[in-house]
């Protein structure tokens, strides 16, 4: 006799989530290792296998991946929107955002449509924090970008140029995406409809956070001038100087030339000379046309 098998059937469905997997494995484990314990010397290596278990372990792989994606991704966006904005309040704020964004996703799959944490929710998960980042950049790209290009120092005046020449854009986009996640809701694969739904539901909670939260937050609590700045944390902490001092690097001058100059080309003066008088090679030319006449 080599082995023996027995067969028996559980009452596990194989929709079923993860965790109530784990469970089921558990149960079986903690049965084997009972019959091991009362078996024999040299048949005490029993062991309990399913096909179930065996994709068990790559969806519980999926989902560590998923939690380990969460834990990466948050401090990677920190860093891209310091990055894009130079700011440290307006990346906090992002941030924040983007987090809201994703807990009322996962939320309203959990809460609302009974999702538990899946294979297809732990691959399309990773999907909704990209989308989260995709509005909130823009918008505080051109939060930022208002003192430096155009020179305006007010959070008012900088909300009011980051709404005009991005929150249009960052609309007409999210309608588009939008609609790109519908037609997968016709789909008969559950992957393709959970698919659709956590895009359409990212989108719609991304613009709602984008342009009613991290953009109410930017007018209530964004900075004014530099405030936040890596530039203007470098000058608190000293290291504008030491710079300057050491390696007679200025700081203070990096990345606000351009604004300067526009103030400096706004409040420019042209002192009036009189009236105007056509110049030498005008009047020849009115001669040359009257001649002609």
């Amino acid at each position: 006799l080599k082995y023996a098998a027995i067969q028996f059937t559980t009452t596990m469905h194989d929709d079923v989530a993860t965790a109530e997997k784990g469970k089921v494995r558990e149960v079986v484990d903690d049965l084997v290792n009972e019959i091991n314990r009362g078996s024999p010397p040299g048949m005490a290596n029993a062991f309990g296998s399913a096909s179930e278990f065996v994709w068990f372990e790559t969806e519980r792989g999926l989902v560590h991946g998923f939690y380990m994606g969460m834990i990466i991704c948050f401090p990677m966006a920190f860093l891209m929107l310091m990055l894009s904005t130079s700011n440290v309040i307006v990346s906090m704020l992002a941030v924040l955002s983007i987090g809201l964004i994703v807990s009322c996703v996962l939320g309203m799959c959990q809460m609302f449509l009974g999702w538990a944490l899946g294979t297809g929710e732990a691959i399309a998960g990773i999907i909704v924090i990209g989308f989260s980042v995709d509005y909130v950049i823009h918008l505080g790209h051109m939060y930022v970008d208002a003192n430096r290009a155009k020179g305006f120092i007010h959070r008012i005046d900088r909300f009011t140029y980051s709404a005009r020449k991005m929150a249009g854009t960052v609309f007409a986009g999210a309608v588009t995406t939008f609609g790109s996640g519908l037609p997968l809701f016709a789909c008969q694969l559950t992957f393709f409809t959970k698919m659709g739904t956590l895009i359409s539901g990212t989108i719609a909670f991304s613009i709602c956070y984008s342009l009613g939260f991290f953009m109410s937050a930017c007018l209530l609590f964004g900075p004014n001038g530099r405030v936040g700045d890596l530039l203007w944390i470098a000058d608190i902490i000293g290291l504008s100087a030491c710079m300057k001092n050491r390696c007679g690097v200025d700081l203070s001058r990096v990345g606000h030339h351009k604004s300067e100059e526009h103030v400096h080309t706004q409040m420019k003066v042209i002192p009036a000379v009189g009236p105007m008088q056509p110049s030498s090679s005008s009047a020849s030319d009115e001669k040359d046309v009257n001649s002609a006449l």
